[in-house]
């Protein structure tokens, strides 16, 4: 959701600045994208993990969603290398999430107006989505493949819980993470 705000946002000031304000709006919005710019130039990779665990974005939409944000806010990014780090993350992370529950991967192959405006966005080109031919990513591979219907009423924790058996590390790693930001800032 953190992505999908920020992307109204920075569209909305985009917007208003390209509609010719007066100079006094004009300065606030150029003083305000230098702001924001220095908070949001590169998302923390929990946000990233969190849309592509969401299965109407997953890798595909997260960078298109991505090369759009980093393109309104007129800004150089490499978005591929940020979306691949971010994957790099949370396949170590089911790497050592899987080694705790162990669980018994499951193999099957099955798109988004649910996001409004930015739709379109995530459904530009589909790239390959398999996975790492290492065991412990199998899971990640099938999810990323996986064909999810995302649309209308759609409800992401249900579909987590509905397709815990057949994506095990993956539906609890976002629950197994937030214990260890837990624990982290307690201990800090």
């Amino acid at each position: 959701m953190v992505i999908f705000e920020c992307i109204k946002i920075i569209c909305t000031i985009k917007q208003t600045s390209l509609a010719n304000p007066g100079p006094s709006v004009k300065r606030l919005l150029d003083s305000m994208k230098v702001k924001w710019c220095a908070y949001f130039t590169e998302f923390p990779p929990i946000y990233a993990i969190a849309a592509i665990l969401d299965p109407g974005v997953k890798l595909e939409g997260l960078t298109n969603l991505l090369s759009f944000y980093y393109q309104q806010l007129d800004v150089n990014f490499d978005v591929p290398y940020y979306v691949n780090k971010c994957k790099h993350i949370l396949e170590r992370l089911c790497e050592d999430y899987a080694a705790v529950i162990q669980p018994q991967l499951v193999g099957s192959s099955m798109g988004a107006s649910r996001f409004g405006i930015l739709g379109p966005v995530l459904k530009k080109s589909r790239p390959d989505g398999s996975g790492s031919s290492s065991s412990s990513n199998i899971g990640i591979g099938e999810y990323l493949s996986y064909q999810h219907e995302t649309e209308g009423d759609f409800h992401i924790i249900q579909w987590w819980k509905n397709h815990s058996s057949k994506f095990q590390v993956l539906a609890r790693t976002p629950s197994l993470l937030l214990v260890q930001i837990s624990s982290f800032f307690r201990k800090h």
